[in-house]
């Protein structure tokens, strides 16, 4: 066996889900598929390939060293860098062929001193307020980019509020870059990207002109059980992490489970310790509040998540628990357990913090179909 096989802990990828949810996603504008942060904690390349065989002409990353990760893969596909590059990054970029993102008037001043440099394109601030060239000082800096002799692809914004119930912050965002591209006129670069994964899938197209859509997470089926997700896209969640039960002790009344003494038992009540812990990602905010599947029915975490363990209530020795032995698989989120949107819900996150969070410790095992 080999020693990634010989752990009680496994994160499943299944790669047919991802092939799905592009299929689900694609038709309203040229899709940019996402693979920052190890894809989502799914596997860059891997998921890479897969949007790559699926039709995507576009990735984009984090950092440049995830982009190098991609190209030493082989992975040649245009790729955007999203962050923004301090100067003695810029040799990188070259060498590399990456595009960039001009985020400020300062990035722009060090872009123009390498021209023509690679690719770039200009971020505007319209309201997310983290990077972004000033709307009023947009039109500018594309104009001083392309006399420099520096090709600028296409002007972009981030939407701070797309997976809101209320989208009236982000159609102002919008507002504001129409304004932008007004400003540009006939000098606006080929193309423009404003819709991330959310607003993609809950809100109408944000231009008629040409556009790239930056999808993330739900190419990952991460919002597949939101409630803002429409019943006409069907998402499939990729991901599926799967422990074993590795103990099973009853706990008599007044004794209590890990540490803290944070949960007492008032029954005898089956214990069932779970080779999974917080040093594999798992957040200790589940503990006394999260749940996991076992044989198809659902178990509350008991007492604080351990670094390596966390133990869940069975129920009554005489109940639906007895069925359980050790060595049963435990599903922390996914297929036979909670959603990874319920389980981070119960963490008080998001689910993307769930599949970003876990660690090496955690193999993944990457099938398809």
């Amino acid at each position: 066996m080999s020693p990634e096989r010989a752990v009680a802990l496994r994160a499943e990828v299944d790669l047919s889900a991802i092939r799905h949810n592009v299929r689900q996603l694609a038709g309203r504008g040229e899709i940019m598929g996402v693979v920052k942060a190890d894809g989502y904690g799914h596997g860059a390349v891997p998921v890479s390939r897969v949007l790559i065989e699926e039709g995507v002409g576009w990735l984009a990353v984090a950092t440049v060293p995830e982009a190098a990760e991609l190209r030493e893969a082989g992975v040649q596909t245009r790729i955007l860098v999203l962050a923004a590059p301090l100067p003695d990054y810029l040799p990188a970029y070259e060498a590399l062929g990456l595009d960039a993102v001009v985020s400020s008037v300062e990035v722009a001043d060090a872009v123009i001193g390498r021209a023509p440099f690679v690719p770039v394109h200009v971020k505007v601030d319209t309201g997310m307020h983290r990077l972004g060239v000033p709307p009023e000082e947009a039109a500018g800096t594309v104009r001083r980019l392309t006399e420099a002799g520096v090709e600028v692809v296409a002007v972009w914004t981030h939407l701070a509020t797309a997976d809101a119930d209320d989208p009236g912050f982000a159609l102002e965002q919008v507002r504001r870059f129409d304004g932008v591209l007004r400003d540009l006129g006939a000098d606006a670069p080929p193309l423009v990207h404003v819709a991330n994964g959310p607003a993609h899938v809950r809100l109408p197209p944000l231009t008629s002109r040409p556009a790239l859509v930056r999808l993330g997470g739900v190419l990952y089926g991460l919002d597949s059980d939101r409630a803002m997700t429409p019943d006409t896209v069907d998402l499939r969640p990729a991901m599926r992490l799967v422990s074993r039960v590795v103990h099973l002790q009853t706990v008599p009344p007044g004794e209590s489970v890990s540490y803290g003494r944070t949960w007492t038992a008032e029954r005898p009540t089956v214990i069932a310790t779970l080779a999974v812990g917080y040093a594999d990602g798992i957040p200790r905010a589940l503990s006394n509040r999260g749940a996991v599947g076992i044989r198809g029915a659902r178990y509350p975490i008991v007492g604080r998540v351990c670094m390596d363990m966390t133990m869940v209530s069975l129920g009554d020795p005489d109940g639906a628990g007895r069925e359980v032995r050790r060595g049963d698989e435990s599903v922390l989120f996914g297929r036979g357990g909670p959603s990874a949107e319920q389980t981070a819900a119960a963490a008080g996150t998001i689910p993307y913090e769930l599949t970003t969070g876990l660690t090496r410790r955690v193999p993944r095992i990457v099938s398809d179909g």
